[in-house]
C-alpha cells in the first residue's frame, strides 16, 4: 500500500539538510515569548536583538529580527480575532419583522453662510482712479 502525501513530506524533510533560514526561524520562535514581553514592556527592538545576540540567544542579524519581529508578534496583535461577517439577507429590516427607527439627528451646530465676495486683498490689474488721488 502507498504511503499517504504527509508521510511522504515527513521522511523527505528528515532526509534534508535544514538551511540556515529554518534554523533562523526556529530560534527565534524558541524566544519568541521574551521577545513579545520585552516589546510589550516597551524596549526597542535594535535593544531588544543586541541583547540576545550578546548572549548567544539568536545568531542572525537585526533584520531578520525585525522581520520576524514584524511577522510573528506585530502582525497577530493586529489582525482582527473574529471577522465580522458579510449580511447575507439584504431585505429591508421591517420585512424581517423587526421595526426601524429613525437615525438619531447628528448635531451639526450652526451653519455658517459663506460671504459673497472673499475678503481679504484681490488683486485688479486696472487701477481705480479715486484710489489713486
Amino acid at each position: 500500500m502507498a504511503k499517504s502525501y504527509p508521510e511522504q513530506l515527513a521522511e523527505w524533510v528528515k532526509r534534508r539538510e535544514s538551511t540556515k533560514r529554518d534554523k533562523n526561524l526556529v530560534a527565534f520562535l524558541a524566544v519568541r515569548d521574551d521577545v513579545k514581553l520585552a516589546v510589550d514592556a516597551g524596549y526597542a527592538v535594535k535593544t531588544i536583538w543586541a541583547n540576545m545576540h550578546e548572549e548567544k540567544r539568536v545568531a542572525f542579524g537585526y533584520d531578520t529580527f525585525l522581520n520576524y519581529v514584524n511577522r510573528y508578534i506585530r502582525m497577530k496583535s493586529t489582525r482582527p480575532s473574529d471577522p465580522v461577517p458579510a449580511k447575507t439577507n439584504p431585505q429591508p429590516a421591517i420585512e424581517r419583522g423587526r421595526q426601524v427607527s429613525k437615525p438619531a439627528p447628528q448635531n451639526q451646530g450652526p451653519k455658517i453662510k459663506a460671504p459673497d465676495t472673499p475678503t481679504g486683498f484681490t488683486f485688479n490689474s486696472e487701477p481705480n482712479v479715486k484710489d489713486l488721488i
